[in-house]
């Protein structure tokens, strides 16, 4: 009897086991984050400083960069990784930066950066920035990446965005 029970704890804890490895895994700054092509990575974020209404004297139609009074800018430096056979066509509309502030959740789009929409040919990869505008404001912030061969979008965790602060805010070292 003794021998059951231990086995029917030893099953429950295998099964236990096994329910919790197949659950989410949260990724952060730095993490190699596995997709259906291989991978994406978040490798820092830092607050950037955009042009001012002041800076450009009022003259502010078009410019790129503009960050507007009560807002700041961030720049998230990403790697994107082909571990597949074929080339990988992708678009910077993949990411999507996810801020809560003040309890308000929003989705934004990038703004400005230098990671241009192209291929990345097998066993190749691509690292670039993207700029994101945002309330200026203490942030809760995560990168969305939306893998086409995949059901639900990758999570990366950026932490929270500190207000207006020039410089590195979150780096992997």
């Amino acid at each position: 009897a003794a021998t059951a029970v231990v086995g029917v704890l030893l099953s429950v804890r295998a099964l236990a086991t096994t329910t919790t490895s197949h659950q989410a895994r949260s990724f952060g700054i730095g993490d190699d984050v596995p997709t259906s092509f291989g991978i994406v990575a978040v490798e820092f974020v830092r607050s950037v400083d955009g042009v001012s209404h002041r800076a450009l004297a009022g003259a502010t139609h078009g410019v790129s960069g503009l960050v507007e009074s009560g807002q700041q800018q961030i720049q998230v430096a990403v790697a994107v990784t082909n571990r597949g056979k074929y080339p990988l066509a992708y678009t910077v509309r993949q990411f999507e930066l996810r801020v809560t502030v003040k309890g308000k959740t929003m989705l934004l789009r990038a703004t400005a950066g230098d990671l241009p929409d192209g291929r990345i040919l097998p066993d190749a990869g691509i690292e670039g920035h993207l700029d994101f505008t945002l309330p200026a404001a203490n942030a809760v912030a995560s990168l969305l990446f939306h893998d086409s061969g995949a059901k639900a979008p990758v999570v990366i965790a950026l932490g929270t965005i500190a207000a207006t602060t020039p410089g590195v805010v979150h780096s992997h070292g």
